[in-house]
């Protein structure tokens, strides 16, 4: 009798793990090598260059998941302008994504001969998301110095994020069954933004476009997935 209650246990803990480690929805192709393309355009609908998301590697612990992500930003002219790494991970049902994601490499690439430091948030994507799900804000802090002296500061914060609608997205990659996040962008320091911000996120491939709109509703900046490598 015992030896069958310690085999039951021993069952209901195994299948337990097994449910817990598949509660995690990954925001990126979860296989070393995957590449994703996106293409920016500004307001009038210009081309403004273009990014590639490489996935370097994945690994599986648990209930745990992560990668490491190569991000190269390329201009108009398809000039490579900046090569960064971002860590992402999902842990206990929830996903992690780094807000460094956020910045503006092209502006950023200027200051590359001075003392930078970033103070990045994790954007929190939960496991199982639905429509009317009020997500977490976010920070970015950079603080720029050159001779001991702060020459710039710049915060960008994420705020009122919520899930508002499940829908079939379409761009040059693929149709997507995604979730529509609405998020309000502020960003502060030489210069104040303030734009209403739209992405539409699909499990397993990540961002599949963005909208960014000014007060009276006018895109100002769009991005969408243009190719996909799995």
């Amino acid at each position: 009798m015992k030896t069958m209650r310690l085999l039951v246990l021993v069952a209901l803990t195994l299948s337990y793990n097994q449910v817990t480690a598949q509660e995690c929805s990954f925001y990126y192709p979860q296989v070393a090598g995957a590449e994703l393309t996106y293409q920016h355009y500004d307001g009038k609908d210009k081309p403004t260059g273009k990014t590639a998301h490489i996935v370097k590697d994945y690994h599986e612990s648990g209930n745990s998941a992560s990668a490491t992500i190569t991000v190269k930003n390329y201009d108009k002219k398809d000039e490579l302008i900046s090569e960064t790494t971002l860590e992402v991970k999902c842990e206990s049902g929830i996903f992690y994504f780094d807000m460094k994601a956020y910045m503006n490499q092209q502006s950023m690439s200027s200051f590359e001969n001075m003392d930078v430091t970033i103070q990045a948030d994790e954007l929190e994507m939960p496991y199982n998301l639905k429509v009317g799900d009020k997500l977490k804000d976010g920070n970015l802090n950079i603080s720029i110095k050159t001779g001991g002296m702060t020459i710039m500061s710049m915060n960008v914060s994420i705020t009122d994020r919520e899930v508002i609608a499940k829908e079939n997205v379409t761009v040059p990659a693929g149709t997507f069954d995604c979730y529509k996040i609405n998020q309000l962008v502020q960003t502060t320091g030489p210069v104040r933004f303030v734009n209403q911000s739209s992405e539409w996120l699909c499990p397993g491939t990540g961002l599949i476009k963005n909208e960014s709109h000014s007060d009276d509703g006018k895109i100002t900046s769009r991005t969408v997935l243009t190719s996909l490598k799995r």
